[in-house]
């Protein structure tokens, strides 16, 4: 029995699940995840609707790569929204 037990733990480490990554931080903005979506906003003044190409931006870094963007995106009390999260 007991030397099975290396072997057991061995499995078990291989079928553990994987942890989610954290988004890096980028200095000046924040985001927040919502039923999937994702949500970007500005520590500094709040976004308004003419920001969508910086919040856009912000938004790939903090996905660390790329926020999967689409016609569902908007913008609302400050804060851009991306339904679809990260890609």
């Amino acid at each position: 029995m007991r030397q099975s037990l290396p072997l057991t733990l061995a499995l078990a480490a291989c079928a553990a699940p994987p942890v989610p990554e954290r988004a890096p931080g980028v200095a000046g903005y924040a985001a927040a995840h919502a039923g999937g979506a994702l949500i970007v906003t500005r520590d500094a003044a709040p976004f308004t609707y003419s920001d969508g190409a910086e919040a856009r931006r912000a938004a790939d870094r903090l996905c660390g790569g790329r926020v999967d963007s689409s016609t569902e995106d908007n913008f609302r009390d400050g804060a851009w929204i991306y339904p679809r999260g990260c890609a």
